[in-house]
């Protein structure tokens, strides 16, 4: 098929945009391996952007049906389409035509893909009921959210629980508390139990990642 050959050129050179994420391979399908009940599109070999079962059908029906909706004679040759179509755009050089309604769907489809691979946040991307701690900036320790939560707290009372007169200056906990340690140089002063809730999350951490 001529329109859908000279599409897939383009599309080699544009495909490499798709492929933000590390190379993951105790994924089934690499980096661009899509979360339960999504499936890559396969508008064109290397279309990675993962959607329904349903529209990747649509786009094998779009390149089946490409030649009957086009016509040679219009103004962009060989890939004009007949009125009522567009051009389907789901990569740069895709000129299979389609409904406007459709387009818009693709275009849709590319925003939303990268949010639909299982390892949607990289390497670091915690399984289905957990989230980044985010005790600081670049702590992705995989918690629950109600943890996520109790360190924001005790980040903003921070303050409130040191002696800065102590034997450590300004990180000096007030009897009671103690540093959370939950990373080198955390001193951050909460109790003796949150501290060892923390050692037991940063000891589970890979087995929460989708990746261990």
């Amino acid at each position: 098929m001529r329109l859908v050959t000279e599409a897939l050129v383009t599309f080699a050179v544009s495909v490499a945009g798709f492929a933000v994420a590390p190379v993951a391979m105790a994924q089934p399908y690499g980096p661009d391996t899509c979360r339960d009940g999504y499936v890559w599109r396969d508008a064109a070999p290397g279309d990675h952007v993962c959607v329904t079962p349903s529209s990747r059908a649509i786009a094998a029906d779009e390149n089946s049906s490409a030649r009957s909706r086009v016509d040679p004679r219009g103004a962009y040759g060989p890939n004009t389409c007949l009125a009522g179509f567009v051009w389907r755009e789901a990569f740069g050089g895709d000129v299979v035509c389609v409904t406007p309604d459709r387009r818009a769907q693709v275009r849709e489809e590319n925003r939303q893909g990268p949010s639909l691979r299982l390892l949607a946040y990289g390497p670091d991307t915690c399984r289905d009921g957990f989230v980044w701690r985010e005790a600081a900036r670049g702590d992705v320790v995989c918690v629950t959210p109600a943890s996520r939560q109790t360190v924001a707290d005790e980040n903003r009372a921070a303050r409130s629980r040191i002696d800065p007169r102590g034997a450590y200056g300004p990180n000096t906990c007030i009897p009671g508390f103690v540093w959370r340690e939950a990373f080198g140089g955390d001193v951050v002063c909460v109790t003796p139990d949150r501290r060892e809730t923390v050692r037991q999350e940063n000891a589970m951490a890979a087995s929460r990642r989708v990746m261990p």
